[in-house]
């Protein structure tokens, strides 16, 4: 029991003793070497010499500021000049990433080694260059290189003018990847060599040959090479032959559109065209990838049947119906459609639009009727846009030249409508498969009323503006008036003056009009102040005085009696009778 004790006791303080060694030699480690290195890689196990992504942190643990600069350096040998030259103070750190080739060698070492340089004072205050290097292990398991080669030709018997396809699937067995591999077909398919990049171990790619089929059988025959760990291997494929065989069916593959978003649904259309005299009759039809597509189909003898298939796209992918038919002897035919690829787009990728419209009415009281709209168009998608159209009912409105991303563009226009109704805008753009997505807007209703009357007004009427005539220049004249002018100038100057005397004579006639009407009225005034006169006495104006007696004789002499055979007609004018004033 004691020994055992011993024992124990002796073994804990040996443990103790070691792990103070531990500690110490720690601590001198890190007095004698200041820098702290932390390296990671991209990857560590590895079946062959590849590329990777290396990340280094190196740290200053001392307690002082390093005397010179701190170097990087390649496990080739050749300094990281990216990494620079830092002196590194206490706990700084200077870090770095990049790519380095791993080769062979460093697969048989089994670790990737870096070297670092730096600079100290030593005991005895000397300063001294330090060199470390510090490795990454890593794991080298070898690998195997080896492909399998997959062919399928469709059809196996074709007509002249058909389309036949021959694809070859290459399927990595190995644990290397293959790379540059190249596919040479026989020369009565393709003059043309199959390539493919790269396969990565455990995948598949594939490559395909079309040649349109003549009148004679066609040979596929092909050698396939690659290269795996630096090494080129090369696989041949036997050779198979495609008949030549007149048939009359003849099968067309398309769809309504090349592709789209996974989830989206395409509609295959499968046109059979029978260009013989006789039915084709039990008609069926299978893909690789659909299985079993129609079958108990018939094609009439001239004319062409027509299979619609709706699918849903996941993936992008390639379609091509194999047909098998019987004809009017009974004898079983086969034949396939040409090739038609799906592309997938990824969501992100995809082109999204959004469209809205406003109007500044939603009635109209006559038509047409002018209807101001407004569209706004918002990309939704990742990408930018170019050259999308706005219309409606089939007229374009406007086309913005590019939309970027995120962005929102708008415009406004003046419509005339004939009719009230429902209203809506389709912007269309070209997607990444180079077809036109549409997207339309909200639906804008306008309806038309009647308007309610308004009192008549009393039209304003406006007077027409004069027409002003400029008067003609002595310029404006031609020569025939020119020559008449001065005659009708001395003319116009000779009746001024007659006008003139005229005139003159006139305004004369009536001063002396006017003397003698001033002359008359005076004689009057002065016959009634007077009374009467005498005129038996010639020479004597006396007026007597007004008695009865002097009145009879004034009536005898003025009024004597009239001798025998005198006119006593009072309207009988007396030429001898005084003038009257």
């Amino acid at each position: 029991m004691r020994s055992h004790f011993r024992t124990l006791s002796t073994l804990i303080v040996l443990l103790i003793c070691i792990a103070a060694v531990c500690v110490f030699g720690s601590a001198l480690a890190d007095e004698v070497n200041p820098l702290r290195v932390a390296m990671q890689v991209s990857q560590s196990d590895f079946t062959e010499p590849t590329e990777i992504t290396v990340s280094i942190r190196i740290s200053n643990v001392g307690e002082d500021t390093l005397p010179g600069a701190v170097t990087l350096y390649y496990p080739s040998g050749k300094q990281i000049e990216e990494f620079g030259a830092p002196v590194l103070e206490s706990g700084a750190s200077k870090s770095w990433s990049g790519t380095i080739d791993v080769t062979q060698a460093m697969l048989d070492a089994g670790k990737i080694t870096f070297k670092v340089k730096y600079s100290m004072y030593n005991e005895a205050g000397e300063l001294v260059s330090k060199s470390r290097n510090f490795s990454k292990e890593i794991t080298y398991t070898g690998g195997v290189a080896s492909i399998e080669v997959n062919r399928t030709i469709t059809p196996t018997t074709a007509g002249k003018g058909q389309e036949v396809s021959i694809t070859y699937d290459i399927v990595n067995t190995g644990t290397l990847d293959v790379t540059d591999v190249t596919i040479t077909e026989n020369a009565s398919i393709s003059s043309k060599k199959g390539i493919i990049d790269k396969v990565a171990a455990g995948e598949k790619d594939s490559t395909t040959f079309t040649v349109t089929m003549g009148t004679k059988d066609l040979t596929s025959q092909a050698s396939i090479s690659y290269r795996a760990a630096g090494k080129t291997e090369t696989v041949t494929k036997e050779a198979t032959t495609i008949k030549y065989t007149d048939i009359k069916l003849k099968a067309t593959l398309s769809s309504d559109k090349k592709g789209g978003t996974p989830g989206e649904t395409v509609k295959l259309t499968l046109k059979l065209a029978n260009s013989g005299k006789s039915d084709y009759r039990n008609i069926s039809v299978t893909d690789p990838i659909l299985g079993l597509v129609f079958s108990g189909e018939t094609a009439p003898a001239g004319k062409t049947t027509t299979l619609e298939k709706e699918v849903t796209i996941a993936d992008t992918i390639d379609y091509q119906f194999q047909i098998t038919a019987t004809d009017g002897s009974d004898a079983e035919i086969e034949t396939a459609s040409n090739r038609l690829t799906l592309t997938a787009v990824r969501p992100e990728d995809a082109i999204t639009l959004s469209v809205v419209a406003e109007a500044d009415r939603d009635v109209v009281y006559t038509v047409p009727g002018t209807v101001r709209f407004k569209v706004h168009v918002t990309n939704n998608s990742t990408a930018d846009v170019s050259d999308v159209s706005v219309s409606a009912s089939g007229v374009t409105l406007y086309t913005f030249p590019s939309i970027l991303s995120g962005e929102t563009r708008d415009f406004t226009r003046d419509v005339s409508i004939s009719m009230g109704g429902q209203f809506q805008f389709v912007a269309r753009v070209r997607n990444q498969l180079g077809e036109t997505s549409s997207f339309e807007s909200n639906i804008i209703r306008i309806s038309e009323a009647v308007p309610t009357p308004v009192p008549t007004e009393v039209p304003i009427v406006t007077p027409p503006r004069p027409n002003l005539q400029q008067l003609p220049t002595e310029d404006d004249l031609d020569e025939n008036l020119k020559l008449l002018q001065e005659p009708l100038l001395t003319a116009g100057y000779v009746f001024l003056a007659l006008f003139a005397v005229f005139l003159v004579v006139l305004f004369a006639a009536a001063l002396r009009r006017s003397a003698l009407r001033r002359e008359s009225a005076a004689a009057l005034d002065h016959l009634s102040e007077g009374g009467a006169r005498n005129y038996t006495a010639p020479g004597n104006n006396t007026f007597l005085p007004e008695t009865e007696a002097n009145v009879q004789t004034a009536e005898a002499v003025n009024n004597p009696e009239p001798e025998e055979g005198e006119n006593t007609d009072p309207t009988f004018e007396n030429t001898d009778d005084p003038v009257q004033i």
